[in-house]
């Protein structure tokens, strides 16, 4: 989600913020972390009272910089609170996201689902992945990353919204108009949200009530909804992921999607231009805002300095300079003729016409991606 800076009238409550998930970092017992943690759930209440998204995301970034530990303690507070509702005395529930990775060489859908297939991720939910009191509200949207709700504030009143509609076991509509254009890249995500509500205290998903693991909750999911996910996405190749609360499925999808969308580029190139990997050449550079931020992957053939499709791997949570990505980046690409690794450390650039992220060629050069003709040019990252 976006970082916004905070206003002075609001620094206040920011500190007070960092004081409390520095204080919980650092609690000696149970009992105290209990204590901090019902204090910092409160304030975190009242933000979003306040709808002080902005708030939240300042006490975020400084300690993201200052205290990763602390941070971490308060983003979970926060996303909990934002992605769930527990303080009502008969059920519980949560948001919970069902993600998608696909990729194509046309453009990857989006926008309204039909009721047919809403009715079949219901099933497939209540008889897959579900615990036995789960009531559901499924939103008839296929949701692209820009269409996803703004900040935690946003989360959280999409829950409030959707509550009454689960509790009858009735689904939202939603008017696709109101969203943004999906952006139309080689890989993309792709998310169903849902709103479940179960009896107090009692189990959300299957494997919590059933000696069953989350693979082989997310096996049985795959082949059970393998029809309906082919419908949603005509012409692509995708990977079904499993669905769980918000957070943690969004979370879980930028590690996965680092690795599908490698996958995807060479799987794209080799279609579009009708050869092998091996008739393909790599470059990885690491690119920099101060700090190390992303790699980026250009590739081309190995007689031309062409970049002809790139991919971005960008760095996620606690990850840095020390942290080996080159070989997760080559572990991806054995199939590959020839892959070259960069040590300079290049500027984070990008077109200045289209916004599109500039790669690394082989001389080291930093340039657009460009597919010959006749292959039909498209946007070349991921999100």
């Amino acid at each position: 989600m976006k970082r916004h800076p905070v206003p002075a009238s609001l620094q206040r409550e920011t500190a007070k913020l960092i004081r409390l998930a520095v204080a919980l970092q650092v609690s000696g017992s149970q009992l105290e972390s209990q204590s901090w943690q019902a204090q910092m759930r409160k304030h975190i209440a009242q933000m979003f009272q306040k709808k002080q998204n902005e708030t939240l995301e300042q006490a975020l970034d400084y300690l993201w910089t200052e205290n990763p530990l602390a941070c971490e303690l308060l983003a979970q507070q926060i996303e909990n609170y934002a992605e769930s509702i527990t303080d009502t005395t008969d059920t519980d529930a949560v948001l919970i996201a069902i993600p998608l990775l696909a990729w194509s060489r046309y453009s990857i859908a989006s926008g309204q689902i039909s009721k047919t297939r809403l009715r079949e991720l219901r099933t497939a939910l209540s008889g897959y992945l579900l615990a036995d009191s789960a009531r559901i509200s499924l939103i008839d949207v296929l949701f692209s990353p820009e269409q996803l709700p703004a900040g935690f504030i946003e989360t959280r009143a999409l829950l409030q919204q959707m509550i009454p509609l689960a509790v009858a076991n009735q689904d939202m509509h939603f008017d696709v108009d109101k969203l943004l254009t999906a952006g139309d890249y080689v890989a993309d995500v792709r998310y169903v949200f849902a709103a479940v509500v179960v009896d107090k205290d009692a189990p959300l998903f299957v494997w919590q009530q059933a000696e069953i693991t989350q693979n082989e909750a997310l096996q049985t999911w795959q082949l059970h909804t393998k029809d309906t996910m082919s419908a949603l996405l005509p012409g692509c190749h995708y990977q079904a992921q499993l669905p769980n609360a918000f957070f943690s499925a969004w979370r879980k999808l930028e590690y996965e999607a680092r690795t599908f969308s490698l996958r995807a580029a060479v799987a794209y190139l080799c279609e579009s231009l009708e050869i092998t990997p091996q008739n393909l050449r790599a470059v990885i550079a690491p690119f920099y805002d101060d700090v190390l931020e992303e790699y980026r992957i250009g590739f081309g053939l190995p007689k031309s300095n062409q970049v002809l499709h790139g991919v971005t791997w960008p760095l996620i949570g606690d990850e840095s300079e020390e942290t080996d990505m080159i070989s997760q980046i080559e572990a991806e690409l054995t199939d590959i003729g020839k892959i070259i690794v960069l040590t300079t450390a290049m500027p984070m650039e990008h077109c200045d016409d289209c916004g599109t992220p500039l790669f690394p060629n082989a001389e080291s050069e930093l340039v657009h991606p460009e597919m010959p003709e006749p292959a039909t040019p498209v946007p070349t990252h991921l999100h």
